[in-house]
């Protein structure tokens, strides 16, 4: 029972972060018309991890404050701002 509710979990976690990062191709656009400086992190991002408070998450002009994106090795990395986690990188 108990494996059959963690396999549940993952599966909708799954399915949510595949959402996210399609309803934010605009932002992925944006972001890449609009590149910004690399941030520093102390690891690779990685999809579902949070971005540090020191990293400064940009936001496309007129967006709706959902998604944001910053800067890794000249690539964009897209984040869901209401929990600071990435949801698309490239």
């Amino acid at each position: 029972m108990v494996r059959k509710l963690v396999i549940a979990a993952v599966t909708l976690m799954a399915l949510a972060t595949a959402a996210a990062a399609q309803s934010a191709p605009s932002v992925s656009d944006y972001a890449l018309q609009h590149p910004t400086e690399d941030a520093r992190l102390a690891t690779p991002p990685s999809i579902g991890a949070s971005v540090p408070q020191n990293v400064q998450i940009h936001q496309p002009e007129g967006g709706d404050g959902v998604y944001g994106y910053f800067y890794y090795e000249g690539r964009p990395v897209i984040v869901d701002m209401g929990t600071r986690a990435i949801v698309r990188i490239g």
